[in-house]
């Protein structure tokens, strides 16, 4: 039986919807959802099976349900903070009866119990200081809301959640990644997806195929919840995902299928040749090792990843959007674009470029300088390089 596993990480949660929209495009299908803290709020909704209605959640979820009309969107996680702080202060931590709220109006009981998707949860009672594991057949239908917002109670920024006289919060505080309930409820298949968030990991108890799916990319401060931050998430996880199962490729950026390969093929005759006239190989060998942390015997692999190491080193450089999925033409167009701006920008400030600098002895044939700066520079070499060899593209 195949198992997803939700860990906990707060508004990062909604790349786990992205990570929900890849597997129904990969039409993979599961038997067991098991999450801690909005792990377990995403888990009930993949249980109830309703994508859409977990889209609009995530839409309908910002500061305002968390403080008020009056609270306002901010990328700035110092102003986050300093709401949460006051927050606390004034009330010893955050109330969610909004989210709550917004939650049972989401959880559809009728398709939940009826799913043939098993469920579990994990929260932590405060009381006792020990976990409580709750699976799908074992919570009354009236407490379903109760035990999620309790596995999302992030203690002590969210007051803790009391159900039958005892006082719960975050499952996250025993195990923020649930894979051995999900051992425990029969899974022999897991895909696990880890947000990286604060919280203690429990070791499996037992080793079964897992394909684990982790951000590439920075998310959201785990307590800011706002809307482009969502989106962007979202689309991480889609991306994350798709990376993992072999539909898309790259790290940082995403590419389409056999991007690499085309762009080995295209170019790296150029890469060698431009290569040998400038460097000795085994110092070229030692230089990439050290700068991108390769160490393969297989050349074209090599030259590959150090490609595409290259091609996100300028996508960074040049803010190229990381959200999106890009062709190697496409991509290769936009790093020739934004290269070209900057080299007039710094020409018309009259400033030097250590990038731009390397390039024009490249296009100058000034092999005594290129030999300096591939030991003194030598990420900016391999980018110049790079652009270089793209040019006539």
């Amino acid at each position: 039986m195949k198992a997803i596993v939700l860990s906990g990480g707060g508004s990062k949660g909604s790349y786990q919807i992205g990570v929900w929209k890849a597997l129904r495009k990969l039409r993979i299908k599961y038997d067991i959802v098991t999450g801690t803290s909005v792990g377990a709020l995403n888990g009930a909704l993949m249980t109830q099976g309703n994508f859409h209605r977990a889209l609009k959640v995530w839409k309908s979820i910002n500061l305002k349900t968390l403080f008020g009309e009056d609270a306002e969107e901010s990328e700035n996680t110092i102003e986050v903070f300093k709401m949460y702080k006051d927050n606390f202060i004034k009330n010893g931590g955050m109330e969610v009866k909004d989210l709550e709220k917004l939650i049972d109006e989401n959880i559809n009981k009728k398709k939940f119990y009826s799913s043939k998707v098993n469920f579990g949860l994990i929260t932590m009672n405060l009381d006792t200081i020990k976990p409580l594991i709750v699976k799908k057949n074992d919570i009354a239908k009236e407490k379903l809301t109760d035990y999620l917002v309790a596995s999302a109670s992030c203690f002590p920024v969210f007051q803790k959640k009391e159900i039958n006289n005892q006082n719960y919060i975050d499952g996250g505080y025993y195990d923020n990644l649930p894979i051995n309930l999900a051992i425990e409820l029969g899974a022999d298949e897991i895909i696990a997806v880890d947000l990286k968030a604060p919280g203690i990991k429990r070791k499996p108890t037992k080793k079964i195929p897992t394909i684990t799916i982790k951000p590439n990319n920075k998310l959201t401060n785990f307590l800011n919840f706002y809307e482009e931050g969502t989106k962007k998430n979202i689309k991480y996880g889609y991306n994350d995902t798709m990376k993992a199962f072999g539909k898309l490729e790259g790290n940082n950026y995403t590419f389409k299928k056999n991007t690499i390969k085309k762009n080995i093929k295209k170019y790296s005759e150029t890469w060698k040749y431009l290569i040998d006239k400038t460097i000795d190989k085994n110092l070229l060998t030692s230089l990439i090792k050290k700068i991108y942390k390769i160490d393969s015997k297989k050349e074209n692999k090599e030259i590959g990843i150090v490609l595409l190491k290259i091609m996100e080193d300028l996508g960074k450089e040049f803010n190229i959007d990381d959200t999106k999925i890009y062709s190697k033409r496409k991509f290769n167009k936009l790093i020739k674009k934004n290269f070209k701006t900057k080299v007039k920008y710094y020409e018309m400030k009259n400033e030097e470029d250590k990038i731009i600098e390397i390039y024009k002895n490249m296009k100058n044939k000034n092999k005594k300088k290129l030999k300096k700066d591939i030991l003194l520079s030598s990420k900016e070499f391999f980018k110049a390089l790079y652009l270089y060899t793209i040019e006539e593209d």
